[in-house]
């Protein structure tokens, strides 16, 4: 099949032409061993575009478009770990030589997730009738998302959905890991800051029995502090807006902000290197890998660079522009454009800021923990002031019962 392609050479000059290959894979592999950096190949075989959201859809109910619009977009109830179960064992029979919808309705009966298993369901009955896994995927944007269905689309385009698929497994088995260590992280100071909402007006009940009291100072500041970050997730997922410009000043405070750009970048780098060995072009492989980021505020930075690299430029040049990467990945990334191996360059990213994240959300759950000890000692505190301050008045108003 005759490919044609734009990169760019040693030097940063754009360079086109035109190659025959057997899949999209095997011709960015002879552009690289030309010596050349791809940043476009084109052929007349399927690509990564997707039909509008509108196209080859039925007409849903109202009830339906609640849910995908409200509901879904907060929580999938499909987990991180189930789809790269899914993924992980769909390599493997498709490695083994076992046909698509075959796979598919393996894995309906051997997911143990309802949700999943219903959409699986549904993706197999539209494989069965001619559709093909990616554009099927895309009935779920809200669990298969647009770095998922890139993939699946290289692994179909290249006739490699073995590869593709485990490699997705691999990226995701990763964000797995990567968001078990925020957890674990962040689980101390969360129930430490709980606990000095609730035991520190446990000495109203203890000592005057106020059961009110304690309703008032613990439980209702606890349901309205839960309330408002409640509604400040839920408008953030809903409102892309909003969520840039919570997410702009989250990345941005001090302590915590250094420890959110980590796991962004952790991130971005795990995304673009997987897609980038899958032959994605590289305006789509950044725009999927800053959407990969969890960051409203440095994804929206970071695709600022696509107008750049559509007009030429190389990516080290292009991202350096959005000054939202730290010198030592633009130096990777030039590193990498240069040799061809953006791939493993990236692979090394990942793995230094998900362990320097670790770190980084290690000091801040200390510094947190301690911090939400030392507000809880400090309401005890003012408690037990009020408490004994209240009891001399009285003791006072006794004893001299006709005033001074």
């Amino acid at each position: 099949m005759l490919y044609s392609y734009s990169a760019k050479d040693s030097t940063g000059r754009t360079v086109t032409g035109a190659l025959d290959a057997p899949d999209e894979r095997q011709a960015a592999q002879e552009i690289r061993a030309l010596g050349y950096y791809p940043m476009r190949l084109d052929a007349p075989a399927p690509s990564y575009s997707e039909p509008a959201p509108s196209a080859g859809r039925a007409p849903i109910s109202p009830g339906r478009w609640l849910l995908e619009h409200l509901l879904f977009p907060v929580w999938s109830g499909v987990g991180l770990r189930d789809l790269a179960l899914f993924y992980r064992q769909f390599a493997a029979m498709l490695g083994a030589g076992v046909p698509i919808y075959q796979c598919l309705t393996t894995l309906d009966r051997q997911t143990s997730n309802g949700v999943l298993r219903g959409q699986i369901r549904k993706i197999a009955a539209r494989v069965l009738s001619g559709g093909n896994l990616t554009s099927a995927m895309r009935e779920f944007p809200w669990v298969f998302t647009d770095f998922h269905r890139a993939m699946v689309a290289a692994g179909e385009a290249s006739g490699r959905m073995d590869t593709m698929m485990a490699r997705l497994a691999s990226a995701l088995e990763q964000e797995y890991t990567l968001r078990a260590n925020i957890k674990r992280e962040t689980w101390y100071p969360a129930v430490t800051l709980l606990l000095s909402f609730l035991l520190p007006p446990l000495v109203l009940i203890v000592v005057s029995h106020d059961v009110h009291g304690y309703l008032v100072q613990a439980v209702y500041p606890l349901l309205f502090t839960g309330g408002v970050l409640a509604a400040c997730f839920i408008t953030g997922k809903l409102l892309s807006q909003f969520r840039v410009a919570f997410d702009g000043l989250i990345a941005s405070l001090p302590g915590i902000g250094g420890a959110v750009r980590m796991v962004a970048l952790a991130r971005f780098a795990r995304a673009l290197s997987s897609l980038y060995a899958a032959g994605v072009a590289i305006p789509e492989a950044l725009r999927f890998s800053a959407a990969a980021t969890g960051n409203a505020y440095m994804a929206k930075r970071m695709v600022s660079a696509i107008p750049a690299l559509q007009g030429g430029h190389g990516i080290t040049e292009a991202l350096s522009a959005t000054r939202i990467f730290p010198p030592m990945v633009i130096s990777m990334l030039g590193t990498g454009e240069q040799t061809g191996g953006l791939d493993a360059t990236m692979d090394k990213v990942a793995e230094y800021y998900e362990q320097e994240s670790v770190v980084r959300l290690h000091q801040l759950s200390v510094s947190l923990g301690a911090f939400a000890m030392m507000i809880a000692g400090v309401r005890i505190g003012i408690m037990v002031l009020n408490f004994y301050t209240g009891y001399f008045n009285k003791m006072n108003d006794m004893a001299n019962p006709d005033g001074p």
